[in-house]
């Protein structure tokens, strides 16, 4: 039923388009057939991808998306879009986007699902913003923002600003009722002709709700107050919450700088995670986060265009004690307490996926097994001709799962599977043309895609993609 809702909203939206002369439009489909070796799904193949892993054995994944904008006004455009997921064209539909919005001068309101990463990562490169990635199906929301930097003056100092807030909601998963999303997020940038730096803040925030073990959570417009400003709850919640901010807080700190050059820009990064107030006020895990450094060629047809290096380190997590009156310690990175789901939306991970989902006997229910985590991952990109481009994406990590998971499994005498560290080695490589049936608009993918280590499984799969796609005018400015 929702596949031929969603194709008749496609059909609609199409011809609304179609009829307004200026709009710019965006329609195309994508077929990927997929073979493992095993019945399991590789690393690369199951993450980033906006919550749609490829089938582990012997099916086609299909994908249709349409997108327009369309002049309503001087300065102001109607924004909307659909992407529809089929898997072995069943009726079962997924729907990574489905949103309306409208924008004006520096300004856009969008509501529903729309897809948003949060941090300067190169994305077809980089394993994953630390906070909002690529890898989960959007998250349904209502945002006000101002995407692309706008010049103000400082005490004459030239500054860019871009920013935001949304109000979301999360899936019911592993609770009563479904709790909310507050998030918002500010950046600030510096350029001239030979560097430009910035430094962004992003806060996102689990609140309301209703859960098994603690029920009905504070939602008034109040407690939203309170959850915005990091303060302690109201007379109701829970004792915790009382004595600290309202609701599940996590977030980072993104600052980073480029340097020009005549024949390519490189860019350096940090995104470093905070998950309470300590950890985003006094800086206590200083080491934690995603190092990155990314050079691009200004030739996008040389045989290496692109390059990301990436460390990602999450070991420290303010220290190796339990938190206590004296102490910080054990972030516990994308776990709570309260929220016992975590950092997660429809069983993916929102922020990086390399912290791992799963269930042991210490906690019982679906949580991050895995955080504490020492990642080098590559990935390149470029042309062996003029015809053919590829892709190669290799990670290496050394995974030590949790602080808790640990330390209550040796108080419990149970043998905890990360203590030595788990080995991990993946990949992915893609080769793509637009040349196999000589048409621009169609392109071939083939990928190899593989695991090799003690955190997963090991195997490997081939894939095979088509995608067609047709724009007018320019593209669709996310």
């Amino acid at each position: 039923m929702i596949g031929k809702i969603s194709r008749v909203f496609i059909f609609q939206l199409f011809l609304i388009a179609n009829v307004i002369a200026q709009s710019s439009l965006n329609f195309g489909f994508t077929s990927e057939f997929s073979k493992s070796l095993r019945n399991v799904t590789p690393f690369w193949a199951s993450v980033n991808r906006w919550g749609i892993a490829v089938p582990n054995q012997n099916s086609m994944l299909n994908t249709i998306h349409f997108s327009s904008s369309i002049d309503i006004k001087k300065s102001g455009k109607l924004i909307f879009g659909v992407e529809n997921t089929i898997v072995n064209l069943g009726d079962d539909a997924i729907l990574p986007e489905l949103y309306i919005g409208v924008s004006y001068k520096w300004f856009k309101i969008t509501g529903g699902r729309k897809k948003t990463q949060l941090g300067g990562n190169y994305l077809p490169l980089s394993l994953g913003s630390m906070i909002v990635s690529s890898n989960a199906l959007p998250i349904p929301r209502v945002s006000f923002s101002i995407p692309e930097y706008q010049l103000i003056k400082v005490k004459n100092i030239p500054v860019k600003i871009k920013g935001g807030i949304s109000h979301g909601w999360l899936d019911r998963g592993l609770y009563l009722e479904p709790p909310l999303l507050h998030e918002k997020w500010l950046y600030l940038s510096y350029e001239n002709e030979k560097i430009s730096t910035y430094l962004g803040v992003v806060h996102e925030a689990i609140w309301g709700g209703a859960t098994t073990e603690f029920g009905p959570q504070p939602d008034s417009f109040k407690d939203f107050l309170r959850v915005f400003f990091l303060s302690s709850g109201p007379s109701v919640a829970t004792a915790h919450e009382k004595t600290n901010a309202l609701g599940n807080h996590l977030g980072m700190w993104d600052l980073g700088f480029w340097i020009k050059k005549a024949s390519h820009k490189l860019h350096f990064y940090l995104q470093h995670p905070f998950e309470d107030q300590s950890g985003a006020r006094w800086l206590l895990n200083y080491t934690d986060g995603l190092w990155g450094m990314a050079i691009h060629s200004k030739d996008q047809e040389a045989f290496v265009s692109d390059i990301v290096v990436e460390l990602l380190y999450t070991m420290d997590q303010s220290g190796s004690e339990e938190v206590s009156d004296s102490t910080y310690g054990w972030d516990d990175y994308y776990n709570n307490y309260l929220y016992r789901g975590g950092w997660v939306y429809k069983r993916k991970v929102i922020g990086n996926p390399m912290f791992t989902l799963g269930k042991n006997e210490i906690r019982d229910w679906s949580h991050i097994v895995n955080n504490r985590i020492i990642a080098i991952h590559t990935g390149f990109e470029g042309n062996i001709t003029s015809s053919f481009q590829y892709r190669a994406l290799f990670t290496y990590s050394k995974n030590y799962g949790t602080y808790h998971d640990k330390d209550r499994s040796k108080k419990r005498n149970i043998d905890y599977i990360f203590e030595d560290g788990l080995n991990q080695f993946s990949y992915r490589l893609d080769l793509k043309t637009n040349q196999l049936f000589k048409n621009n608009n169609l392109t071939t993918t083939a990928s190899i895609i593989g695991d090799n280590g003690e955190l997963f499984e090991n195997t490997k799969m081939f894939m095979i993609g088509i995608t067609w796609n047709f724009s007018t005018f320019n593209p669709i400015n996310n």
